[in-house]
């Protein structure tokens, strides 16, 4: 058999735009985190400690929630979905098998 091809090398935006589009939370929850962080020291830079509190606490929400949210889509991805898969494996491997001993008779 021929080697396989060579990949085409992905630019930043094409792999930027394929991680969003398989994982859309996480960037979301980043920028929610960057809302939070950036309102929380532009209150407490005006001296208002309550509204700086509250905002430094949604931020550990948010980063909490992106945390969260890129542990599941990588659970998610690694995760079998099949019903008793190695019994399916199993058989692909024994099917597989018999064909090439129909093929190594010929």
């Amino acid at each position: 058999p021929a080697p396989p091809k060579p990949r085409k090398k992905e630019s930043f935006e094409e792999k930027l735009w394929r991680k969003f589009s398989s994982q859309p939370l996480v960037p979301i929850g980043c920028a929610a985190t960057v809302y939070f962080l950036v309102s929380g020291l532009k209150s407490f830079q005006d001296r208002d400690p309550f509204k700086s509190q509250r905002m430094m606490r949604n931020r550990v929400a948010a980063q909490f929630a992106t945390l969260m949210c890129f542990i599941g889509y990588v659970g998610i991805e690694q995760f079998d979905f099949r019903l008793a898969p190695m019994y399916q494996d199993a058989e692909k491997l024994k099917r597989m098998m018999e064909a090439q001993g129909e093929s190594n008779d010929k």
